[in-house]
C-alpha cells in the first residue's frame, strides 16, 4: 500500500501549492487545475486501495470520492463563470450529499450488526434533528441561506448522518476498526470545512486567507483520510 501513502503525499503537496496560489492571487483557471490535482490524488489513493485487496464494496467509497472531486471542479466554475453560478452551487451541493450517501452505505454495510435497530435509528434521526435546527437557526448563527435555505438542510441532514452513523459504528465495533476510525475522524473534519464555507457562501467577512486555508486543509484532510480508510479495511 505503499503507493496510496505516495499519492496522499503528492496530493497534499499540491494543496499546499494551490493554497499558496488561492491566498496570494485569488481565484483563477490555474488555481482550479491545481486544485483538482490534489483531488485527484484522493482518488488514486481510493482505488490504489480497492484494486490491492479492498473488499468489493470499497467501491461506494471510490464512488463517494469522486462526487467529491465533481463538486470541487463544479464549485470553482462558479468564479469562472459567475453567470451560471446558482447552477454550479446547486450542482455542488448535490454531488457532496451523493458522496455522503455512498460513505453512509459503506459504513452500514460493512459494520452494522443486524438486530441493533437503534445503531441506525439514532443516528440517522440526529441527522435530522440537527438538520431542522439549521432551519431555523440562520439568525444564531449569522448567516443568510437566501433560496439555498432547503439545499442546505438536505445538505446538513446527510453531512450529519455522515457524521452520527460513523460514530455509531464506531461504537458498534467498540472502536477497535482503524477502518472506522478514520471515516469517524473524516467526518469531523468534513464538518468542521463545511462549517467554515458556509460563513464563506452565506456569512459576511467570512472570506479571509485564514478561512480560505483552514476550510480547505480540513477538506482534504476529511478526504485523504476516507480514501486512506480503505487501506486499512
Amino acid at each position: 500500500m505503499i503507493l496510496s501513502y505516495i499519492f496522499t503525499v503528492a496530493g497534499l503537496a499540491m494543496l499546499a501549492v494551490f493554497l499558496k496560489i488561492r491566498v496570494s492571487k485569488g481565484a483563477s483557471a490555474f488555481a482550479a487545475i491545481i486544485k483538482s490535482a490534489a483531488s485527484i490524488g484522493f482518488i488514486l489513493v481510493a482505488f490504489n486501495a480497492f484494486f490491492n485487496g479492498a473488499n468489493r464494496s470499497a467501491i461506494l467509497v471510490c464512488v463517494g470520492l469522486v462526487f467529491g472531486l465533481l463538486g470541487d471542479i463544479w464549485l470553482d466554475q462558479k468564479f469562472a463563470h459567475p453567470e451560471s453560478g446558482r447552477v454550479y452551487t446547486y450542482a455542488g451541493f448535490c454531488v457532496f450529499a451523493a458522496g455522503h450517501i455512498f460513505y453512509d452505505a459503506f459504513l452500514i454495510r460493512n459494520f452494522y450488526a443486524p438486530g441493533h435497530p437503534l445503531y441506525l435509528i439514532i443516528p440517522f434521526a440526529a441527522a435530522v434533528v440537527i438538520a431542522v435546527l439549521n432551519y431555523f437557526g440562520e439568525d444564531l448563527l449569522k448567516l443568510k441561506y437566501g433560496e439555498y435555505k432547503i439545499i442546505t438542510v438536505i445538505y446538513t441532514a446527510l453531512l450529519f448522518s455522515f457524521v452520527a452513523v460513523s460514530l455509531s459504528m464506531a461504537i458498534m465495533c467498540g472502536f477497535r476498526s482503524r477502518c472506522v476510525n478514520k471515516m469517524l475522524a473524516a467526518s469531523v473534519l468534513f464538518t468542521v470545512s463545511d462549517f467554515i464555507l458556509s460563513g464563506t457562501y452565506f456569512g459576511n467577512g467570512r472570506s479571509r486567507p485564514v478561512d480560505i486555508i483552514t476550510n480547505h486543509v480540513t477538506y482534504y484532510l476529511a478526504q485523504y483520510l476516507i480514501a486512506l480508510s480503505l487501506v486499512s479495511f
